[in-house]
């Protein structure tokens, strides 16, 4: 890295011994827990003796990432990749549902394969059928959303509404029992209505789609607010933080807010991040803990939920910045207790958004490179998520004994070995479950 990377990371990589010591005891006392295993024969009566093998198959906590660019390569190689590589580090994968490219044309749903093609928006019928063959947990992205409103809509107040209700109820009954997490409405704390840059809202636009998500969705559906980055980690203000305001406002007023997401995104250029305060506040892992730490006050869980670290030559080495960046921000989200996930935005350099008024993709803030190869900051979390967060080993099971495992929460696969045989069993490990296993063999 040069000169300005390292100005820049200063205070986000230098070691900080109160955060370490708060990451370290974090992760094992927020993302692991015991097992208590009871072993049974097949008439009920205690086992003696055995080896279990417990082996994490997938992990609780939800890695994630956009999965835009599923089906949408020219070659075929490049898509059959795409899925491998998806597969083999998240287990949550964010589907699009942005209006204007969901329904063109009024009546006109790209729900099903053979819709019309648009890029970065496959066919969401198939992206969660990819989900429900791979055990990947599919998020709906989202729901409204003053950007991206279809041109054809109706401009008469109460018909636009009618229609956003339409399309949220169009959601619901096709997808409500096989996507559980939903946006429901984005960066409101960016709208300005007196701009009339975007399409005309209504005032209570935030209020209104929690309302009729509410009455759409099944009740177990997690229903989240998603909040720009500069609302969610600049200027904390404590009690009188706009988001944290906002989201109190969203729970005193009954409406069904089940989580925050928070973005984090580093798109801009070296000279516009040293000539603001990103490097005392942005980039501060005092800060950011400190964030987590007030929006945790509102007692629902919190997501990172859109994440963009720049990889840009005008840090020299822009692979080292981002890799160290992002190891460091992921430990500390990870260990929070607040934090239920962090999600990558788009996995592959050069397939960002590219709009009028900036060309996401000069950032380089993709884990791969555009041929798919993996970048360093693409290993480094693989190391972290699938070995340093991941939990395998041996129980040596005495039923004269207290038989505990200890491991990360998620799913496990026991292979249990006693005179009479081999056994094989599927348990899971949850943060709020009772988690005493009576295994019969």
């Amino acid at each position: 890295m040069n000169e300005m990377a390292e100005e820049l990371a200063s205070n986000m990589l230098n070691e900080d011994p109160e955060i370490n010591f708060r990451i370290k005891n974090g992760i094992e006392g927020n993302r692991m827990g015991f097992a208590a295993v009871e072993l049974r024969d097949a008439d009920g009566a205690n086992i003696e003796n055995a080896e279990i093998a417990f082996r994490q198959l997938n992990h609780e906590y939800r890695f994630g990432c956009n999965a835009f660019m599923f089906e949408q390569f020219a070659e075929q190689e490049k898509n059959e990749l795409y899925e491998e590589r998806f597969k083999d580090l998240f287990n949550l994968a964010v589907i699009p549902f942005y209006w204007k490219d969901l329904e063109p044309v009024d009546g006109e749903l790209r729900f099903e394969r053979g819709c019309r093609k648009i890029d970065r928006r496959p066919p969401t019928d198939a992206l969660v059928e990819f989900c429900m063959e791979n055990c990947i947990t599919p998020k709906g992205h989202l729901l409204w959303w003053h950007e991206m409103v279809p041109d054809w809509t109706p401009r008469d107040m109460r018909e636009y509404e009618s229609r956003q209700e339409q399309r949220i109820q169009e959601l619901a009954e096709r997808y409500g029992d096989s996507i559980n997490i939903w946006d429901v409405t984005n960066e409101a704390l960016c709208w300005n209505p007196q701009l009339g840059k975007f399409h005309k809202m209504p005032e209570n636009h935030v209020e209104k789609a929690f309302e009729m998500a509410g009455k759409y969705f099944p009740e177990s559906t997690e229903l989240l607010y998603n909040a720009h980055p500069s609302a969610a980690w600049r200027n904390n203000h404590g009690d009188y933080t706009p988001l944290y305001m906002l989201a109190r406002h969203l729970l005193a007023s009954g409406l069904p807010i089940k989580g925050l997401g928070l973005q984090y995104h580093i798109m801009s250029s070296c000279r516009e991040m040293r000539s603001w305060d990103w490097k005392d506040q942005y980039f501060h892992q005092g800060s950011v803990m400190a964030n987590l730490d007030q929006y945790a006050k509102l007692n629902i869980p919190l997501n990172i939920s859109e994440i963009t670290i720049t990889g840009d030559r005008e840090l020299g080495d822009g692979d080292r910045f981002q890799e160290l960046f992002a190891e460091k921000l992921y430990r500390i989200w990870f260990s929070h207790a607040a934090t239920n996930g962090i999600i990558w935005w788009n996995l592959v350099d050069g397939t960002a958004h590219i709009n009028k008024r900036v060309d996401q993709n000069k950032f380089r803030g993709g884990m791969l490179n555009n041929d798919l190869s993996p970048k360093p900051v693409w290993k480094t979390l693989k190391r972290l998520i699938r070995e340093e967060w991941n939990s395998s080993g041996i129980l040596r099971y005495d039923s004269g004994r207290i038989n505990k495992l200890h491991a990360f929460y998620g799913d496990y696969e026991l292979e249990i070995r006693t005179n009479s045989g081999t056994h094989i069993r599927n348990i899971h490990l949850g943060k709020y479950c009772d988690n005493t296993f009576v295994i019969k063999l």
